[in-house]
């Protein structure tokens, strides 16, 4: 399976999970909660970056797009229809926060996937438990410096 992710080239290695998310908490953990936010497309990670920038000409220029290969089978899927009400809501729920820390605390499986905020539930994210066994089966292939093509947004100025 391949994983995505825009973030700093300095950081795009870095598997720790001790990010953003790990400090503030974010829509699949509490604060304090190691872990990894991945799109299982290069588009889904993309449009999970417009939650964070008005417009993709602003990503900052150290940013590259992070290409993983997971050879990991402990994969656990959570179906659309199974989360909460409030799965999508901004700022996020306690339901999914509560849904996603359970399952990092569990550490059965590696990641799990759910569906995309972003891309309105109909592709999925990887919420990946960073100190799962099966980490290291998680490998940076490459990266891409171009992450929009420029004709993307082009109102935008």
């Amino acid at each position: 399976m391949y994983l995505y992710r825009i973030a700093p080239e300095r950081f795009i290695g870095d598997l720790s999970g001790q990010g953003g998310s790990y400090r503030d908490g974010a829509r699949w953990n509490d604060a304090g909660h190691p872990v990894l936010y991945f799109g299982t497309s290069a588009s889904v990670a993309m449009l999970e970056m417009g939650n964070y920038i008005p417009n993709p000409r602003l990503i900052p220029k150290d940013y590259v797009l992070g290409i993983y290969e997971a050879a990991s089978s402990a994969i656990e899927t959570l179906a659309l229809d199974v989360l909460p009400d409030d799965w999508d809501l901004h700022p996020p729920g306690r339901g999914t926060q509560r849904v996603g820390t359970n399952f990092l605390e569990a550490g059965n499986n590696l990641i799990l996937l759910v569906s995309s905020a972003a891309a309105a539930g109909i592709d999925q994210i990887a919420v990946v438990n960073p100190r799962h066994p099966d980490i290291g089966k998680i490998s940076l292939i490459s990266t891409q410096r171009r992450i929009y093509n420029p004709r993307l947004f082009q109102g935008f100025k």
